[in-house]
Order: structure tokens, then sequence, then C-alpha cells
């Protein structure tokens, strides 16, 4: 994937684009990053990229293409996020093209010229457990270790400043090990690192570049057909940070998205 992202996550351009490091003051990587920890992306225009490899079952061992491209909004912590995406995958040499929206009341999914949705009240609990719960607590500061500059370069249309850091892993798990409970999963182990692109003028990150490394638990190998590890080679670059996005829920009938889970696996089968 190149342009490589949550998710290099989330080859830097060419310095010369960036507009020199003549014209911005240097600053200390862990400032950078402080600042941008201090304003959280309210709204912006997302493009993720992700590769994904999976070791340990020979079928999927070509790596799994996903592309999501649209508005963002966030759910302030204490309900899912809304958008508006395009949605392109790539798995064994098969490409789907799709559409997911949340509107943070529901959540729908377009594919293969057929709508499902999550529906209303699965999507109600989930936003009343987190709520109770204080909110999706992911501190992505916590999860960078010491950060050096990588460069200036330019990502959403702004100029910004690089800065690489290896993951914390455990810090990372142990954010993710209840949402991975509640899908059954135990904590992974987590290694990796991480490039951030932050703006110059506003501390703001605008890219997210992450190289990461999910170890199972041998209960979550079994329980996946003997998977052992994810590799997962993501970017998510942000644009109109700040700026007003327009999401609403589609049009027509939806199918209960149990129906496709139930088809893909008759596939499978």
């Amino acid at each position: 994937m190149r342009r490589s992202p949550l998710i290099a996550l989330f080859a830097a351009a060419a310095l010369a684009g960036c507009g020199g490091a003549s014209h911005h003051q240097t600053v200390p990587p862990e400032r950078m990053l402080d600042s941008a920890a201090a304003h959280p992306i309210r709204s912006a225009d997302a493009d993720t990229e992700m590769r994904i490899r999976v070791a340990g079952v020979p079928r999927l061992s070509g790596p799994i293409n996903l592309r999501l491209e649209g508005p963002y909004r966030s759910g302030g912590g204490t309900r899912i996020p809304s958008f508006d995406w395009r949605l392109l995958v790539s798995a064994i040499g098969f490409p789907v093209s799709g559409r997911l929206i949340s509107t943070g009341d529901n959540v729908y999914l377009t594919v293969y010229g057929n709508q499902y949705e999550v529906g209303a009240d699965s999507v109600s609990a989930a936003n009343s457990r987190l709520a109770e719960a204080g909110g999706l607590r992911l501190d992505l500061r916590g999860w960078l270790g010491a950060a050096r500059l990588a460069g200036q370069d330019e990502a959403g249309g702004v100029d910004c400043e690089r800065i690489a850091a290896p993951l914390r892993g455990g810090a990372m798990a142990r954010d993710l090990a209840p949402l991975l409970a509640g899908l059954g999963f135990e904590e992974p182990s987590v290694s990796g690192s991480a490039v951030a692109c932050i703006g110059f003028d506003d501390r703001v990150l605008h890219e997210l570049r992450i190289d990461a490394l999910l170890g199972l638990s041998p209960s979550d190998q079994a329980r996946l057909g003997g998977v052992t590890n994810v590799a997962i080679d993501g970017d998510v670059t942000l644009s109109d940070v700040g700026k007003a996005q327009e999401i609403s829920a589609p049009h027509g009938s939806f199918r209960p998205i149990r129906d496709l889970f139930l088809t893909l696996s008759d596939l499978a089968g």
C-alpha cells in the first residue's frame, strides 16, 4: 500500500513540497505531540488506507487491503462517531466496494447492491454502555514512546512536522482490551512504530501512520482457526479538520446486518 497508513498506521513526500525548514521554528517533538493531544479531532474529511496480513492461515497469506474515504464527526467519547465512508476492500484477489455510514444512532452498510443496518436498538445499547463507561478511552498520546523529529512535510493540505515514535505496546493493548473483550477476545501483545504529521500552525494531527504487530493469545489463536498474529500497516490522512461535515442516513429499505454475516458464513463453508 502506497501511500501507506489508524493503521508506517497511519516514505514521506519530497521535503521540497513542504515549504522548507527555514520557514518554521523547530519545536521539541514531545511538545508537538502534547499539543496535538490537547486538540482532539472533532470533524474532518478522512482518508484511511490499511494493509492487513494474517499469519497462521495459508488461505489468507495475501494482504487484505482496505480503504475508507469520506466525512467524519466525533461522537464526543460518549457515543459512536458519525461518518459516511466510501469503502473498498480487496482480499484473496477479490475487490469489494460499498459504503459504510454511521449517524451515531444507526450504522448502515451497502455492498453488492444490498443495504444492511446494524439497527437503532443495538447502536443505542452500545452508546449506553459507552456512556456508562465514561466514554471510549483511547489515549493515543500514551500509545507513543520516545519521539524524534522525522522531517517536514505536507498532509491534508497543511504544512506539518513529522514525528516518529515507537508504540508503547502495553499501553495500547490495555486501552484496546475492553473493546476486544466485548467481542470475546483477550488482550493481545502489541509492538510497532508510528509517524504523526502535526500542523506547524494549528498543532493538530493531520496524518498518522502505524506499523503494528498484534500477537494473539493461544485461546484466541484456536478460536480463529490458527491465526497467530495480525500485522497492520495503516495511514489516516485528515483534511478540512474542524470544518462542518454533512452526514445523513441513506434512503431505502435495509436488511439486518446478520443476514450479511450468514451469507459470508455460507460462502466460507
